[in-house]
């Protein structure tokens, strides 16, 4: 049996998350929202994300109506099928954050279901 090793609760949820990989650039990678915790998000990219790089990122969610926005460290990126198509799946570690924003979407969502 595989240990967990998260700290927090992952709650589903579904958004778009636009990541810029580089701030030095201007581009960026529309991804989809797979779920949301106290300590990061996961994500669906069609671009394969660097293993411990910084990303600059924005969540947003239609159904509670929030964006939260920050800096966050890749801590996984693997190939998945997602939909019938390939993505990756990326896993992002808060780096810098409005906790008590988080905190407050995450106590909404709780309260959901």
């Amino acid at each position: 049996m595989v240990k967990e090793r998260r700290l927090f609760v992952r709650f589903a949820m579904s958004g778009i998350v636009v990541v810029q990989i580089d701030p030095s650039k201007k581009d960026t990678i529309d991804c989809e929202l797979s779920d949301l915790s106290y300590d990061g998000i996961a994500l669906f990219s069609p671009q394969e994300l660097k293993a411990d790089s910084q990303i600059k990122f924005i969540v947003i969610n239609g159904q509670l109506n929030v964006n939260i926005g920050g800096l966050g460290k890749v801590v996984y990126c693997k190939p998945v099928l997602y939909n019938d198509k390939s993505y990756f799946r990326v896993g992002i570690q808060f780096m810098e954050v409005d906790r008590a924003q988080v905190r407050t979407i995450l106590t909404r969502v709780r309260d959901i279901l």
